[in-house]
């Protein structure tokens, strides 16, 4: 079977065991829910081996950051849990969450540090410290030869490690 292939930006994990997956979606294709879906099950595919069962699982964060509002309500976080339609109250409890962070907000609802980071995203001047400090760190990533060699060597491996471990 020939599946398709994802390359993770940032794949990290938490003290507790959390997966934290997180995404640069620069270009609004449409399919940012599915696509979150996609990284949200090869996410758990890392989590969890043949055979342990699935209590197992730690939560799981996919996160994406957009230049764009996909859901268009000016917000610049959006968190989604699966709740049950009939009651909100209830919640699945699967361990999973998606977050969409949205660099094309005005609005005044998140902490300052995170709308700095988003401010640099959408390429918004910033006196932030942090922001500083990233701004020098992809500079001195893209002029070094050898970091972009590792990159693009880790994209096919990524691909490949991926294919083996879904082939039938």
């Amino acid at each position: 079977m020939d599946i398709h292939g994802v390359r993770f930006d940032i794949y990290a994990t938490d003290d507790k065991g959390s997966a934290i997956e997180i995404e640069m979606q620069v270009i609004n294709t449409g399919a940012l829910p599915k696509r979150m879906r996609f990284y949200g099950s090869m996410v758990d595919t890392q989590l969890l081996e043949k055979g342990v069962s699935y209590d197992k699982l730690n939560e799981s964060f996919v996160i994406m950051i957009c230049p764009f509002d996909q859901y268009e309500l000016g917000l610049h976080k959006y968190t989604f849990t699966y709740r049950c339609r009939e009651n909100l109250d209830i919640e699945m409890g699967d361990g999973t969450t998606k977050i969409v962070l949205n660099a094309d907000s005005e609005a005044n609802d998140i902490d300052p540090e995170l709308r700095a980071f988003l401010d640099y995203v959408a390429g918004k001047p910033s006196d932030d410290e942090y922001v500083n400090a990233l701004k020098e760190a992809v500079k001195k990533a893209k002029a070094n030869k050898e970091w972009r060699a590792l990159r693009a060597s880790g994209t096919r491996l990524a691909r490949t490690a991926v294919k083996r471990r879904h082939s039938i």
